[in-house]
């Protein structure tokens, strides 16, 4: 059998061993880093308490000149960079002034009282605000009355001209009965007719004058007219599609024709 060569370290165990050390050392490292890290984090919070300055919830009232005057038992933080003020020379300070021995001390002033107000009296009630003026009732407004509409122009009615009633139709045979029924209360009647039959007009512009001043004017809806005037004696211009005729009539005068 061969013979086996006794056990001796190789190269690659030494690198081993050499990383497991050096890891080791950083896992030391680290460790030390931290509780280092853990350390600092306490203990700054502890100083920035113990530097930041004491405030007096009470602060002492300004001193004359606009200082203000130490508050016994306050502490001030000093003010980086500020500089102090140099305390007075002792020859300016003034001497404490005492009283001799045996003097009594003058007695301060007392301030007066302040005045209290008067409280207002518990029998007398609160002044109440005048009430609003009560606004007039509204007035009922009377109902507006609506005219009533004109009738036709061709309706058979009384109509007014002037000082001249009037009342004109007849182209249907149930009008010339009621204009016939009617003609005693109309003191003047005219009559307008085209051609050698007679035919009936409408729409005959009519203008009554007397001494050259113009009475009445209308325009008759029919071919028969009654006309209620004042007494006299009156000139008769009727235009029908241009053409104009003339006439003169008196009152009492019944069925004057002019014809085209």
């Amino acid at each position: 059998m061969p013979q086996l060569l006794p056990f001796a370290p190789t190269r690659s165990l030494e690198v081993v061993e050499a990383r497991l050390a050096r890891r080791t050392r950083v896992k030391r490292l680290v460790i030390a880093l931290s509780a280092g890290a853990v350390a600092l984090l306490a203990i700054m919070p502890a100083a920035s308490h113990a530097q930041a300055p004491v405030v007096d919830a009470n602060p002492a009232p300004a001193a004359p000149g606009g200082a203000m005057a130490p508050t016994p038992g306050a502490t001030m933080a000093p003010t980086p960079d500020a500089a102090m003020p140099a305390p007075p020379p002792a020859s300016t300070m003034p001497p404490a002034t005492q009283p001799a021995p045996g003097i009594a001390a003058p007695a301060m002033a007392a301030p007066p009282p302040a005045a209290s107000p008067t409280p207002a009296p518990t029998g007398t009630p609160p002044a109440m605000p005048a009430p609003p003026p009560m606004a007039a009732p509204a007035q009922p407004r009377p109902p507006l009355t609506v005219p009533l509409p004109p009738p036709p122009r061709d309706a058979m009615v009384q109509r007014q001209a002037g000082s001249v009633a009037y009342i004109c139709g007849g182209v249907a045979e149930d009008e010339q009965v009621a204009l016939q029924s009617q003609a005693r209360k109309y003191n003047l009647s005219l009559l307008f007719t085209q051609g050698a039959r007679g035919e009936y007009l409408s729409d005959v512009d009519v203008k009554l004058t007397r001494g050259g001043r113009e009475i009445a004017s209308f325009v008759a809806d029919g071919p028969r007219c009654l006309l209620k005037a004042p007494s006299g004696t009156y000139n008769v211009r009727a235009t029908y599609q241009g053409r104009t005729k003339t006439a003169t009539v008196s009152t009492g005068g019944k069925n004057a024709q002019m014809r085209w």
